[in-house]
């Protein structure tokens, strides 16, 4: 008795935990499409912080030749200040050489005029009394003396206010030439500043053109090493997809298919289908679906029923579920935080699928939505409600 007891107890943990034998075709295949899916992910995260440090890169690239351009602005600025300087310098230094020849004339013109008064004064101190005799007895009368005597000492005093009025021409054209040569010299210092300020600049503008240019290299690096990976990425997709479903797209509509799609997500669209400004880049490019807005971690639902063909890492699609729905017509599901299904799965209309995230190439938390006819993009709006 008690060995039927244990004997029973055997057989069934034995059952229990023995595992049921896989085909070995299926097993090796699953392994593969495994293996096949891990190196895509691989490849694919690779891309992802490759094309990260490209939109980095074309970032700093810009804003070094947005700061190398004002920097060249102000390099031109200050060039044109040191040229107005120069012609300061060269208009002062002019004025300055005209101001020295007046003054040297002036002199010559004091001295001339100092020497003949000196002399005149010396022949009047010398024969005065003489002269002064000779008008007291040749003059008619006292009144004709005085006269005389008047104009005699009128005829010095003329000599003297000339001399004067020299002397203070000079003083006066000798005090503009030392305001100018201060002005001159404050200008000089002004245009010594603006040149170090010049050769600074240059230095300056030299090292931000260094940098752009590193920055460029860089950049068409990156732009070389992303499209390698895309390539790579693209050959594995079409290898796993065609591995995946052999009949991609064409299977009849027996997958729970309802013939109509639902919005797999409410919000607000922010990018339509068809051509618009690269996000990531320069220029424009193709969109190939549709840009729902929603907070992270929202639901997201099949647009109809059909079976999951793909499911995991995809390209810039980051997180993604392509939705076989049969003749002809699939649904791509991109940039999620989570998925909910594997390749191989069935499911519903309305079913959810995963959630809302901003993995791949994405600017923020959304979902792109595409329908695909027999694996061409196409504008979704026509077969939502």
């Amino acid at each position: 008795m008690l060995f039927r007891v244990i004997l029973s107890l055997f057989l069934i943990f034995f059952f229990i935990g023995t595992p049921l034998i896989a085909d070995p075709a299926t097993t090796g295949e699953a392994v593969k499409k495994t293996a096949e899916q891990q190196k895509l992910e691989k490849i694919n995260k690779e891309l992802q912080e490759k094309q990260k440090k490209l939109t980095e890169t074309r970032a700093k690239e810009r804003a070094a030749l947005s700061k190398f351009v004002v920097t060249k602005k102000q390099l031109a600025k200050t060039r044109e200040n040191l040229n107005l300087a120069n012609n300061k310098i060269v208009k002062n230094q002019k004025k300055l050489n005209k101001l020295a020849s007046d003054i040297e004339a002036t002199r010559d013109t004091i001295d001339i005029k100092s020497k003949k008064l000196k002399k005149r004064i010396v022949e009047v101190y010398k024969s005065s009394s003489v002269n002064y005799l000779e008008m007291l007895f040749s003059a008619t009368s006292m009144a004709d003396f005085i006269n005389r005597s008047y104009f005699f000492s009128k005829v010095i005093g003329l000599d003297a206010s000339l001399v004067q009025s020299i002397s203070q021409t000079y003083h006066k054209i000798k005090g503009e030439k030392e305001e100018l040569s201060d002005t001159t010299t404050q200008i000089r210092q002004l245009a010594a500043d603006i040149s170090d300020k010049k050769k600074k600049i240059a230095a300056q503008a030299e090292e931000i053109k260094d940098l752009y240019d590193d920055l460029k290299d860089r950049r068409q690096r990156y732009e070389k090493q992303v499209a390698e990976l895309e390539a790579s990425s693209a050959k594995l997709e079409k290898e796993i997809l065609a591995k995946t479903s052999g009949k991609y797209g064409q299977m009849p509509d027996t997958r729970g298919s309802t013939g109509s799609l639902d919005w797999p997500l409410r919000g607000r669209i922010t990018s339509t289908f068809g051509y618009r400004r690269n996000p990531f880049g320069r220029g424009r490019n193709f969109h190939t679906g549709l840009d729902v807005a929603a907070p992270y971690g929202e639901v997201i639902r099949a647009a109809d029923g059909g079976e999951v063909i793909l499911a995991g890492w995809w390209n810039g699609y980051g997180k993604a579920i392509v939705i076989d729905h049969g003749k002809g017509r699939t649904t791509v599901y991109g940039h999620m935080s989570r998925l909910y299904m594997q390749a191989g799965n069935q499911v519903k209309k309305g079913q959810i699928i995963g959630l809302v995230g901003s993995t791949g190439y994405s600017t923020g938390p959304h979902l792109h939505f595409e329908v695909r006819i027999k694996g061409k993009p196409t504008n979704p709006k026509q077969f939502l409600p």
